[in-house]
């Protein structure tokens, strides 16, 4: 397994000029520059360091601004990441109503699969949207230390998503998982975006992620009309048996996640614990046009 991340590195730095050498030799740099950060904890390793060299498409500069940013927004956002521990109850509880999970394998082009599906008729009016964007950055601080992080491609199946839970989905919690989080930590590549099952309530809500999202990223939100069409955009051999694939189910997939998250309980409990020390920082922090460190969250209009 460790010789398979290691060509998929070496692939992934390719597509950006580079290779699994010169990759290696960039996380140098960086762990010799996270020395020099004194505010920063210490809390990546050199297998998420070199993530975040492909996602910031071997930008030694942009990684460090997204790595300065991945311990810097837990102020902005502490009711996500720091409530994304998986032995709390409200995991439990949005595990019992929902599949939220991604495949092990990635695709023959190196992206994660996620799949989001309702478990039974309808949602349950105790549905927590926070929840989603907390199991979603639970879920990205397992990749970013276990797998090769290239890029994503997103299946949101919208059967039983009731328009009572999605009134409950603000334009702001859009903006905090989209820009904040995604755009502004990962820098996530994002293949395409699934939807199964469109409904009115959805609708309402991809033209909320509209005003949200980059241009290029809401391009690749694809409709279909039917589960059958999976089949011609995703891997048999990774589509699950919901779907009529002959991958693992998404319960099989569930049951993996879990287990991976009881193998990582100790990184959880550990992020729950770390801060940055703002008295510590070599250089004043600048606000930034999509963060905000120092204003308030940009307005957001919706049509």
């Amino acid at each position: 397994m460790d010789e398979q991340r290691e060509r998929m590195f070496d692939e992934a730095a390719k597509q950006f000029n580079s290779s699994g050498k010169a990759l290696k030799e960039d996380v140098n740099r960086l762990q010799e520059w996270l020395e020099t950060q004194p505010h920063l904890p210490k809390m990546l390793d050199e297998h998420a360091l070199r993530n975040f060299m492909i996602l910031n498409k071997c930008s030694i500069e942009i990684a460090k601004k997204k790595i300065d940013n991945y311990y810097s927004v837990r102020a902005k956002v502490p009711e996500v990441v720091y409530e994304m521990n998986p032995k709390r109850q409200h995991h439990k509880e949005f595990k019992s109503m929902v599949y939220l999970v991604d495949h092990p394998q990635l695709t023959n082009d190196m992206y994660k699969l996620t799949f989001f599906k309702v478990k039974g008729e309808t949602v349950s009016l105790g549905y927590e949207p926070l929840n989603f964007m907390r199991k979603l950055c639970s879920m990205a601080e397992l990749k970013l230390r276990h797998d090769v992080m290239y890029g994503d491609i997103l299946v949101l199946d919208c059967k039983g998503f009731t328009l009572n839970v999605a009134m409950r989905i603000t334009p702001l919690m859009f903006y905090k998982l989209f820009v904040v989080l995604y755009d502004g930590v990962m820098s996530s590549r994002v293949k395409a975006v699934h939807i199964l099952n469109m409904t009115p309530s959805i609708t309402k809500l991809i033209q909320i992620a509209k005003a949200v999202m980059k241009p290029k990223i809401f391009e690749r939100i694809c409709i279909h009309s039917n589960e059958d069409a999976l089949k011609k955009v995703i891997p048999l051999n990774l589509l699950p048996t919901d779907y009529g694939g002959e991958g693992l189910s998404l319960q099989k997939l569930e049951d993996a996640l879990e287990a991976k998250y009881a193998q990582n309980q100790e990184l959880f409990d550990r992020l729950d614990e770390i801060t940055v020390n703002e008295e510590l920082r070599p250089e004043k922090l600048e606000n930034d046009d999509t963060l905000g460190f120092y204003g308030s969250f940009k307005k957001i209009d919706i049509d």
